[in-house]
């Protein structure tokens, strides 16, 4: 994790979303998909993020409600609009090593409609750079026994881009590494329910784990003191001058998205 004294903060300002001209159907249907992935990631009573990776009862309720707050005002919107880009043409990236994908996934927004939208969104899977799982694992490893914060110790907004991040973070323009640039991609995978399928036919394999791509403690806590040859954790000191600087970068953003509809618990019942 970089020290907060050599991210150069000023300037830096939300990036204003430009401005999409889809018809009013295709949008709902790409908005209610987009919702029930997040609810499936994060805000569900068996979450990805909560139940399944234990991070709820890690945390405890309080910390747990914290970082869905922080989630949803930060990363949710961008989330949404992740499934209605601008130029109209939602697409397979190709597989995580680079591979372009041999099918050419590709959904037009423009001109197909609704019912044809809805019925191609399930092809394109969001697919984290590194697996929901191990990020999870990591983040819980750095985390003291009993915390009394979701991110204490750790790089929140780093934390926070890593399971959320469907665009480049503002600190990608001033950092050279490349875990600040988008996180998460639309990948071509396999339809559920569907016969015959093969996991080679897709650039998605939901069965493998991305092995190449490996999270480790170091690279979400926040900068350690060092000691001699021994690295000791984050002092009282480092982790305010983290906690000051991203509040500050924070408090940079020109509010200029939409505001994020309904509260922390809106779509607890989705399924």
């Amino acid at each position: 994790m970089e020290h907060a004294s050599t991210i150069t903060l000023l300037g830096f300002r939300r990036r204003t979303p430009k401005r999409n001209m889809l018809p009013h159907a295709v949008k709902q249907v790409c908005r209610g998909r987009a919702l029930k992935r997040w609810s499936a990631l994060l805000t569900q009573k068996r979450s990805r993020i909560g139940h399944n990776c234990g991070m709820r009862k890690r945390l405890g309720e309080a910390n747990w409600k914290a970082f869905v707050q922080y989630a949803e005002t930060r990363h949710k919107e961008s989330f949404v609009r992740s499934f209605m880009p601008s130029d109209g043409m939602l697409c397979c990236v190709g597989k995580i090593d680079g591979t372009p994908c041999p099918r050419q996934v590709q959904i037009n927004l423009r001109k197909n409609s609704s019912r044809q939208v809805a019925a191609h969104l399930p092809e394109l899977h969001m697919d984290h750079t590194y697996e929901v799982k191990q990020i999870c694992e990591v983040w819980s490893n750095a985390l003291p026994e009993n915390p009394t914060a979701w991110d204490e110790g750790i790089c929140g907004p780093l934390l926070a881009h890593l399971l959320f991040g469907t665009e480049d973070h503002v600190l990608s323009e001033n950092s050279d590494r490349t875990i600040w640039h988008k996180q998460i991609n639309f990948r071509c995978g396999n339809v559920q329910g569907v016969e015959g399928q093969r996991a080679a036919d897709f650039c998605h394999d939901v069965a493998g784990a991305h092995y190449d791509h490996v999270l480790r403690i170091g690279d979400i806590a926040l900068p350690a003191e060092e000691h001699g040859n021994d690295m000791e954790g984050p002092t009282d000191e480092s982790v305010a001058q983290w906690n000051g600087s991203m509040t500050e970068l924070n408090d940079t953003f020109d509010e200029t998205e939409e505001s994020t509809q309904g509260s922390a618990t809106e779509w607890e019942d989705e399924a």
